[in-house]
C-alpha cells in the first residue's frame, strides 16, 4: 500500500520501493500508488507515470477520496490503463468522531458511533462512478449489509465493481467491546450480527469474491491507551488462514478450492498478476496448508513484532506450514516453532 513516508505519489518512490523489495525481499512485493498526491484528497497523483512506474492499482489505502470530481477524474485515468482502483470506502461526515459502529452497543458503552451508511454512501458512489466512467473498482473491506446489497445489485447490471471481505468482521461483532479492548478497535467497526450474516451470504454466493487480512500492525503502547484515543487496526497475517477456516469451512460456507480461490487466484485476476494458480509451468508461488493442524492462537509467539490482535487464545482448526516463493522454501512452521 502507498502509505508509506513519503507517500507513494510519483513514480521515482515507486521505482525505490520496487528496487528495494528486490534487493532484500524474500517473498513477491507488488506496490500499489496513490490516487492523489500525499494522498490528501485535492490533487491527482500522475497516474500514468505511476502505471509505467509499475504499479499493480492505484489508492490512497485508508483516506478515502471525498471530494467526487476528483475520484471522477481520478476513474477517467485509470479506465485508460485498465488500472484498478481500490477504495477504503468512508463518508468522514458522516463518521466523524465515531470510534465503533453506531448501534446498541456504542450506546451501552458511551462511545461516538460510526454509522453504516459512511460506508454505504462511497460503496454507492464507486458504483455510480464505475458505471459512468467504465472503471474497475475495487471496495475494500466490507462491513455493512447495506453495501453487500448494493454490490450484488451493481454486479448483476454489469457494473465494473469488486469487494472484499475481512477474517474479524466475519468472526466477531460489535458486542465483543464490551471489555473496551482496543485490540477490538478497526475501520471500519465490527457491526451487528444481521452485517456479518450478510457478508457471509455475499461470499457464499460471490458478490465478495476476495478475502483479505487487512494487516495493520501497531505497537503495544499505541493500544494502550483509552479506547477512543487507541489507532484503528489489527494484525491479520498470522490467523487469517485459521480465521477463515473456523468462519467459512467448519460454519459450511465454502469448501476448501471456493475459500482458497477467493485467496489466491481471484486477487491475481483482479490485480492481473501471473500468479495464484498450479498449472504446470506457472511460477512455484505455493503455499502448504495442513486442514486439519488445529492451534491455539499465542500473541506471544507471533512472527510479526505486533501483538494487537483480538484473536489470542483462539482454537482454530487449520495452519500454513510452508512458504515457497519461486520453488524455494522461505518459510516454514517446523523452523519457525521446531514442530
Amino acid at each position: 500500500m502507498p502509505n508509506t513516508n513519503p507517500p507513494a505519489d510519483g513514480p521515482n518512490t515507486i521505482a525505490l520501493m520496487r528496487q528495494r523489495a528486490l534487493e532484500t525481499a524474500c517473498v513477491n512485493v507488488y506496490t500499489t500508488g496513490c490516487i492523489t498526491v500525499g494522498m490528501k484528497g485535492e490533487q491527482l497523483a500522475p497516474i500514468g507515470s505511476l502505471v509505467k512506474a509499475g504499479v499493480v492499482a492505484i489508492t490512497n489505502d485508508g483516506h478515502c477520496v471525498q471530494n467526487n470530481e476528483i475520484m471522477r477524474r481520478a476513474l477517467d485515468y485509470a479506465r485508460m490503463f485498465d488500472l484498478l482502483t481500490l477504495d477504503h470506502c468512508q463518508d468522514y461526515q458522516l463518521s466523524a468522531g465515531g470510534v465503533m459502529h453506531e448501534g446498541y452497543w456504542s450506546t451501552v458503552l458511551g462511545l461516538p458511533g460510526w454509522p453504516r451508511i459512511a460506508e454505504d454512501m462511497i460503496v454507492a458512489r464507486n458504483i455510480l462512478l464505475s458505471d459512468l466512467t467504465g472503471a474497475r473498482v475495487h471496495v475494500q473491506h466490507l462491513s455493512s449489509a447495506e453495501s453487500v446489497r448494493l454490490v450484488r445489485e451493481a454486479k448483476k447490471r454489469n457494473v465494473r465493481i469488486s469487494a472484499e471481505a475481512m477474517p474479524h468482521h466475519l468472526a466477531l461483532t460489535d458486542a465483543s467491546l464490551e471489555g473496551y479492548n482496543t485490540n477490538f478497535k478497526m475501520n471500519p467497526p465490527l457491526r451487528e450480527k444481521a452485517d456479518q450474516d450478510a457478508l457471509l451470504a455475499g461470499i457464499a454466493d460471490d458478490t465478495i469474491e476476495i478475502l483479505a487480512s487487512d494487516h495493520a500492525p501497531h505497537a503495544g503502547y499505541e493500544k494502550e491507551v483509552e479506547f477512543a484515543e487507541a489507532p484503528f487496526g489489527i494484525v491479520g497475517l498470522e490467523t487469517e488462514l485459521g480465521i477463515f477456516a473456523k468462519v467459512l469451512i467448519a460454519g459450511g460456507v465454502l469448501d476448501w478450492p471456493q475459500m482458497l480461490g477467493k485467496l489466491t487466484i481471484n486477487p491475481a485476476r483482479l490485480l492481473k498478476l501471473d500468479r495464484g494458480t498450479l498449472a504446470p509451468g506457472a511460477v512455484a508461488d505455493i503455499t502448504l496448508i495442513d486442514p486439519q493442524h488445529a492451534w491455539k492462537v499465542d500473541a506471544d509467539k507471533f512472527y510479526s513484532l505486533s501483538r494487537n490482535t483480538p484473536f489470542n487464545g483462539w482454537e482454530l482448526p487449520a495452519r500454513a506450514t510452508h512458504t515457497i516463493v519461486d520453488g524455494r522454501v522461505e518459510w516454514s512452521l517446523k523452523n519457525q516453532f521446531g514442530v
